[in-house]
């Protein structure tokens, strides 16, 4: 379906409103600043996109009781409710969609300190991070559904996929998507750790570029399926794909194949050939391998069309904004769109070889009428987000076909590892009691290792991935070839509390030995996305992805995989659901039941099919994770 944006809010280094952030954009302004955060001693790179110190002030003194990424999340959303002509007053059709790489990192790190420091964690402390999308709800009105979604640096721009599916339910009339997250050491360590942060300033596309420089902020669309007026559209959301590269953690693949597929899906959706593309927003994030393969991606989507076709790396001014890029650079390209005025794209003094004939908009702003634009984004696991765009208001042709197919999604197989069991088939269906906790029941999983289901051998694997991995081996066909499944296969997957134990151990790391003695080997698997994207690698589904990690009704992963198989996207979705968080890196008393479950989705147009049909999810009561995203599939499976 086409939605439509009506209202944008941003907050970044540059400021926080769209009109003044984009015309320093324009003036080839950028964000970067010596950190004064953290102690950067111990960090090559002392300059990130942290917030102007009177602009932090600012928002902290508006929000005294919460951390800074609800304070920017909050501030984004407001500007953009504001332009679309509303308020924050509760709506119960309105929806809410939050992106982020990591969370509330503020609040989690200061949690973890304390735990570090007193050795408990103070309830309080931990409910600002766990608690950061209810409030955010509360604080925007949006009264109706709301999901969380993470997909590293591709976050902001899957958001969108997530809002669309929300539209078009029929549950909600409008959906503000926000993405965020803030600056913190942990995340700075980490990244510094993986060699992605660079010591010079940051050149997209030129032949002497070596990395990207990390920021902060906070980006807000406000989302509408039918506009009252539609004088007031901004632009229209034509198309939107997610997808993985089911390739590695880190590197791309060649030619970044996964990025053209995503594109050219979201293309596909808007009714688009390459020829009617203006303008392209690029990832760019200023690295060698990455900006290369997208220059290569580019080519072979565009072709000779390419050319002629203006390519925009706007993380040369605004640094790499982590889950909040895709939105905000989506935001920066509806601007281009509304003023005819593409920023430039700075220190770009020497375009590498490789990366021609991208026309970069180099050194100055660019004066172009852009009707039609796609932006790409791209994430550590191999996430990969596209948006197509239309200037103005553009209704969908209404001799074009439903895309929804005829059938009925149904449970081909389940795959779990639980503390009671472990196995596939139906026997989970019969024993609900297996998704309940008891004291100490977690233990049964300790040291629990993968390798007997899987072909190929693991090294680390936060407990999560590991559990997740194995319940994914045993949902899928024993003889499927592993990593063959291809862009037809897709997975969905929730959690409430991520990959804790990998993020605490790097913490910890980083408090007790210091930041140059944590391991970038466990870095990555401290990612709330990355079972998911390991499950992607191993077995090949290169298809739609998307991972909802945070406090949330679990039935939004169901949903989501649900709306590819019947919108033709996908033939087989796996939805995963995982847990795994240790003991230290939660509130004292706080209870979680590990293991994870997955289920193989597909669509079946036999009623007398022997699989189990999944219940209508909407008049199954909300299944909330009180003791983690495992257990609160009890209450679904029950109804199968």
């Amino acid at each position: 379906m086409r939605t439509y944006i009506t209202g944008m809010g941003l907050v970044c280094g540059l400021g926080k409103a769209v009109n003044d952030v984009f015309h320093r954009l324009c003036a080839g302004e950028h964000v970067f600043r010596d950190i004064d955060r953290f102690p950067t001693e111990p960090y090559a790179q002392k300059r990130g996109g942290e917030l102007p110190s009177e602009l932090e002030e600012e928002l902290r003194d508006a929000f005294p009781d919460d951390d800074l990424s609800l304070a920017m999340t909050v501030d984004a959303g407001r500007q953009a409710l504001a332009q679309a002509g509303f308020s924050s007053e509760s709506d119960p059709r309105r929806g809410l969609i939050l992106a982020t790489n990591f969370g509330a990192m503020e609040a989690l790190e200061w949690a973890w300190r304390e735990r570090h420091d007193t050795n408990r964690i103070d309830p309080a402390s931990f409910e600002l991070f766990d608690g950061m999308a209810k409030q955010a709800a509360n604080l925007l009105g949006c009264g109706g559904p709301m999901a969380q979604i993470s997909m590293s640096c591709a976050s902001g721009a899957a958001a969108v996929a997530a809002a669309q599916d929300m539209l078009a339910s029929g549950k909600v009339d409008q959906v503000l998507v926000a993405a965020y997250d803030d600056l913190s050491e942990f995340c700075w360590c980490g990244l510094s750790n993986l060699r992605t942060i660079t010591t010079d300033v940051m050149r997209p596309f030129d032949v002497k570029r070596s990395g990207t420089i990390f920021s902060e902020g906070a980006a807000a669309i406000f989302l509408e399926a039918q506009p009252a007026d539609s004088g007031r559209v901004l632009a229209t959301v034509a198309g939107v794909a997610t997808g993985n590269n089911a390739f590695h953690i880190t590197a791309p693949p060649k030619d970044a194949e996964g990025s053209r597929q995503v594109m050219a899906a979201a293309m596909a959706q808007a009714g688009l050939t390459p020829d009617d593309v203006d303008h392209v927003c690029a990832h760019a994030t200023s690295t060698s391998a990455n900006d290369s393969t997208e220059a290569a991606a580019l080519r072979n989507l565009f072709g000779d069309h390419l050319g002629n076709m203006t390519v925009a790396a706007h993380k040369s001014q605004l640094g790499h904004l982590m889950g909040a890029a895709g939105l905000a650079e989506a935001i920066v390209t509806v601007m281009a769109m509304q003023t005819g005025v593409i920023p430039p794209t700075i220190n770009l003094t020497e375009q590498d070889p490789e990366c021609q004939p991208l026309d970069c908009v180099s050194g100055v702003a660019r004066v172009k009428k852009v009707a039609t634009a796609i932006t790409n984004s791209a994430g550590i696991g191999g996430n990969n987000a596209a948006l197509a765009l239309l200037a103005g208001h553009h209704p969908a042709d209404p001799k074009t076909p439903s895309q929804r197919l005829a059938g009925r999604v149904c449970i081909r197989q389940a795959g779990w590892v639980l503390p009671a069991d472990i196995g596939s088939g139906d026997a989970l269906f019969q024993h609900p009691e297996w998704l309940e906790i008891s004291t100490a029941v977690n233990d049964r999983l300790a040291g629990f290792s993968p390798k007997p289901y899987l072909k190929s051998v693991k090294g680390y694997l936060d407990p999560g991935g590991a559990m997740l991995l194995a319940a994914a081996r045993l949902a899928i066909p024993a003889d499927a070839v592993a990593g063959t499944q291809g862009s037809r296969c897709g997975i969905s997957t929730v959690t409430r509390y991520g990959s804790m134990g990998s993020g605490y151990a790097f913490f910890s790391q980083m408090a007790s030995k210091g930041p140059r003695m944590a391991s970038p080997m466990i870095f990555p698997h401290g990612y709330a996305n990355t079972p998911g994207n390991l499950a992607a690698i191993e077995f090949g589904y290169a298809g739609p992805h998307m991972v909802f990690y945070g406090n949330q009704d679990i039935r939004a992963a169901l949903d989501f995989a649900v709306a590819r198989l019947l919108d033709g996207s996908a033939e087989d979705m796996l939805v995963g659901f995982y847990e795994s968080a240790p003991a230290l890196s939660l509130p004292d008393g706080c209870q979680v039941l590990h293991g994870a479950v997955v289920l193989r989705l597909g669509l079946t147009t036999d009623d007398s099919s022997s699989e189990p049909l999944l219940p209508d999810l909407a008049a199954l009561p909300s299944a909330l994770p009180t003791t983690g995203a495992v257990s609160a599939l009890k209450d679904i499976l029950a109804a199968v």
